[in-house]
């Protein structure tokens, strides 16, 4: 397994320059965060590897939109939502620990069951998807992107407070109240 996690995050790399930084980002966030949940070592070394490729779908993906320098139409937008389904499928051909590909077509899945691609809520979502969720969220709002620039840690919390809807509420609380996200 983690033979291939530097050519897989290399490929993700290829196509999106920002990320190897990104996903680099998500896997110590969600890593801490599943310390912090007393997760085992093999389930936090399959939350782990899945951060780390957590947006591999995207390189099935046009790359003119996943760089995209604007807002997405409503169609893009639409087309990098697949990029959970797309990841799943490529990592399920691998035979790694099944609960890999689970995490990557769950990741944007909200606890209310609003997210995509399936609308499953609560429980039903993995619990590494639904650390995922969160980290990745966190991540994405205190970086740069092509449609704004990066959030700061307050503003971010806040946004995520805003939308408390789409979290699972008992991580979310432990996510806030960790250190090593905070600047």
């Amino acid at each position: 397994m983690a033979d291939l996690l530097p050519f897989l995050t290399r490929l993700i790399s290829l196509r999106d320059p920002q990320a190897s930084g990104h996903s680099h980002h998500v896997r110590d966030l969600a890593y801490t965060l599943g310390q912090k949940v007393d997760l085992s070592f093999e389930q936090l070394s399959v939350l782990e590897f899945a951060a780390r490729i957590h947006d591999i779908g995207k390189i099935a993906i046009n790359e003119f939109i996943i760089n995209k320098p604007g807002r997405f139409t409503e169609a893009e937008y639409i087309m990098v939502q697949q990029h959970s389904m797309l990841g799943s499928k490529l990592i399920e051909s691998l035979e790694l620990d099944p609960l890999i590909p689970a995490t990557i077509m769950n990741h944007h899945e909200n606890f209310d069951g609003t997210g995509y691609p399936r609308g499953k809520r609560g429980e039903a979502i993995p619990l590494e998807a639904r650390i995922i969720r969160i980290t990745d969220t966190y991540d994405a709002l205190t970086s740069d992107r092509g449609y704004r620039p990066a959030y700061t840690h307050h503003e971010a919390i806040k946004i995520m407070e805003e939308d408390r809807r789409c979290f699972d509420p008992q991580l979310l609380e432990i996510f806030f109240k960790m250190e090593r996200y905070k600047q």
